[in-house]
């Protein structure tokens, strides 16, 4: 789906407003604080539910009103236009499509599926495993009918082994719980395992565009313990370890995707703008997987997209982005006027909250 219309009201600094994207790439430009990022914030809200600089969606009201209100119309070449909404009031959210009541934020991800790359996107990078859990299971959400729910059970099985592991019950109490685990975990560490060997290729292909000095990278999966070991059979070996740390300390929530060079982690060899590059393919290489699993497009959100990179650099993110099948929302401070017109269908420009097209 791609938004062919959107409307909005009483968020953040921005004025009641409604726009009509382009099917491509959008630029939102303006200074500092004019409302940019709030304008891909809104959008992120529409798909997810949720915020991706705040986590508390009150932030997001408008100073002196008492709720926010986005709108969108979707279309795409094979079905006929649906709208979805998202309201917040009284602490609640309200979700809605096609004028009806929707109530779990997964049903909005599933209709608008949409990626954001950010300031704090290089922490996909630097940062501890959660993030690229986050990353496979945004995909495996997506591609894989059964992984949310694998998922969740694994999630809820997990939660009752730790809990009976924080209580030091009897072990009898705690092996409860490793049947459901070890079914569950062999689902999710295949499909996660079949993600990253399918993003492996786009990955090195953008790679080689955006960063060709960076050669000899290797991705490798970790799936959370030994490979070599079966998963219930480690659960059984490391009980005693587990009940003395009161959690379970192997599977799939100790996942990870591990980025090499020559040996070396990636974060120790790259500058700040080849972290954003980085991103870049990895992101670009996931919604390029998206794409040819479910034939879908997608949506593409980066916040100040010339941060970080000199010229070349971003006119070069931008052919590889435009070259893709999804619907891009870029923001700069700049118009970007040296920009070929081809690489951006429509811009926008944002000040003191209010957004015009500019012809």
């Amino acid at each position: 789906m791609r938004i062919s219309r959107l409307r909005f009201e009483n968020v953040r600094n921005l004025r009641a407003t409604e726009i009509e994207p382009a099917a491509g790439v959008n630029l939102i430009h303006g200074n500092n604080a004019s409302g940019k990022t709030s304008l891909l914030e809104i959008l992120f809200v529409l798909s997810r539910g949720k915020s991706f600089r705040t986590s508390q969606l009150r932030h997001l009201i408008q100073k002196g009103q008492a709720d926010f209100t986005v709108h969108a119309q979707l279309d795409d070449d094979a079905h006929p236009s649906m709208d979805i909404g998202v309201s917040y009031q009284k602490q609640r959210l309200k979700l809605r499509t096609r004028g009806r009541p929707v109530k779990k934020a997964s049903q909005l991800a599933s209709i608008l599926p949409l990626v954001v790359i950010h300031q704090e996107s290089h922490r996909l990078l630097l940062e501890g495993p959660v993030q690229r859990r986050n990353f496979m299971d945004w995909a495996l959400f997506h591609v894989e009918p059964s992984f949310h729910a694998v998922w969740q059970r694994y999630n809820r099985a997990l939660k009752q082994r730790n809990g009976a592991l924080q209580q030091h019950a009897a072990r009898k109490a705690c092996e409860a719980w490793n049947d459901v685990l070890e079914a569950t975990a062999r689902v999710i560490h295949r499909q996660r395992k079949e993600f990253v060997d399918g993003l492996k290729p786009a990955f090195e292909v953008f790679l080689k565009d955006l960063l060709p000095e960076m050669i000899q990278v290797q991705m490798d999966y970790h799936g959370g313990w030994p490979e070599d070991r079966e998963y219930k059979a480690m659960l059984e070996e490391s009980f005693a370890g587990d009940h003395a740390c009161g959690y379970t300390r192997f599977g799939p929530h100790r996942a990870d995707i591990v980025l090499r060079q020559e040996g070396v982690p990636l974060k120790d060899r790259v500058s700040r703008g080849q972290q954003k590059l980085m991103v870049c393919a990895l992101y670009l290489a996931q919604l390029g997987y998206f794409t040819g699993k479910t034939g879908k497009p997608c949506i593409l959100l980066i916040d100040d997209i010339a941060a970080e990179l000199d010229v070349i650099h971003r006119n070069l993110l931008l052919e590889r982005i435009s070259a893709l099948n999804v619907q891009v929302f870029i923001t700069a401070t700049d118009p970007l006027e040296d920009v070929p017109d081809h690489l951006i269908q429509k811009r926008f420009h944002v000040e003191h909250g209010k957004v015009e097209q500019v012809l």
